[in-house]
């Protein structure tokens, strides 16, 4: 019965020792995070199309402040500082799902550039 007693204390151990938390940017291959050559429309267009200009939120009727229809548009949220502010900053948008550490730095090396329309 004693024995027993340190077979569970054992397995106990084993099984905590396995859990461990991973970085989904590390599973799925973008640990390779390089945003040195951020370009508008190859990245961060289509980060906006698929996470802010979706419907009910920054599009024609939506619900946020801005529709990011096209680069003036969300130049516009750039050069009044909200976009920074709320991306950036507050991370609190988009409200639906948060963006990855990576995509944030691609969005970051863009405004620190000056958000250029390359």
């Amino acid at each position: 019965m004693k024995h027993l007693k340190y077979i569970a204390v054992i397995l106990s151990l084993l099984f905590l020792a396995s859990c461990y938390n991973d970085n989904e940017e590390e599973l799925y291959g973008l640990i390779d995070c390089n945003p040195l050559d951020v370009s508008y429309s190859k990245d961060i267009e289509p980060l906006i199309n698929s996470s802010c200009a979706i419907s009910g939120c920054h599009v024609q009727g939506g619900s946020g402040t801005g529709i990011f229809a096209n680069y003036e548009n969300v130049k516009a949220k750039v050069d009044d500082g909200s976009f920074r502010q709320r991306v950036i900053v507050q991370k609190d948008m988009p409200p639906s799902s948060p963006l990855s550490d990576c995509q944030i730095k691609y969005i970051e090396s863009w405004l620190n550039a000056g958000a250029p329309n390359n």
